[in-house]
């Protein structure tokens, strides 16, 4: 689980960004528990700032706290999945629009407060897409080479950074907390060519938005965040 964290973040906010891309990289199973002393020492931090970080994940709504034991994920239905992506659309397509639609010297994204390693904002445009770019291939690489933990975390990342980018710091805190709450991991097993090819259209969203086609950017980030509705049916004929 060891993942190296910006030098600038305070112990707490390092501690809180490796358990965040364990959660996302299903590192974490929703059936057991997990003590803020074991965390720490799996993770090679302090007791104090885990501990911190996870009363932190269940303030949000991610952990819950089971009392004299430690911490679990609260566990995600189907019809939970279904409002957390409305919810991360409602942010996601303006944020596509809003970058897609300034100069390339234009200045864009929020102030430079966040959660983790995507770029700060304001910065311009093509400086956006230019980290926007490097996201996205590392995602396809990630999905190309077969490691679909490595996936959905630079996945998540991707769609941070484009939060950050294109809304501010604060709407990609939401979505990275609603991003975090969706479980998506549980289908690693069924995921294969699907992820390789959700992974294929971030490269296509950045082009959209350097090109500054707005509405098509919107729809395709829309769809790119559905991605998960592409494969029921595989993992129905196995069940």
């Amino acid at each position: 689980m060891e993942r190296a964290r910006p030098p600038a973040e305070s112990l707490r906010e390092q501690a809180l960004g490796i358990i965040r891309d364990a959660i996302t990289a299903g590192e974490l199973a929703e059936d057991r528990i997990y003590s803020a002393a074991g965390l720490a020492k799996q993770l090679g931090i302090s007791l104090s700032p885990v501990r911190e970080a996870m009363m932190a994940l269940v303030t949000e709504g991610t952990v819950e706290a089971v009392p004299n034991r430690g911490f679990r994920l609260v566990k995600i239905t189907e019809a939970d999945l279904e409002e957390i992506i409305r919810i991360r659309v409602l942010l996601a397509a303006p944020a596509a629009r809003q970058l897609a639609e300034a100069g390339s010297d234009d200045s864009v994204g929020g102030d430079s407060s966040r959660e983790s390693d995507a770029q700060p904002g304001p910065t311009t445009k093509g400086e956006a897409v230019s980290r926007l770019r490097e996201l996205a291939a590392a995602t396809v690489a990630a999905a190309e080479s077969g490691g679909f933990a490595e996936f959905y975390t630079q996945d998540r990342r991707f769609h941070e950074a484009l939060l950050e980018h294109g809304l501010g710091s604060r709407a990609a805190a939401i979505s990275l907390r609603l991003r975090d709450q969706s479980r998506l991991y549980r289908h690693l097993e069924q995921i294969g060519a699907i992820a390789v090819d959700s992974a294929r259209e971030l490269p296509v969203i950045v082009d959209l938005i350097e090109a500054g086609q707005a509405a098509e950017a919107a729809d395709l980030v829309t769809s790119n965040l559905y991605f998960f509705k592409r494969f029921p049916a595989a993992v129905e004929a196995e069940s």
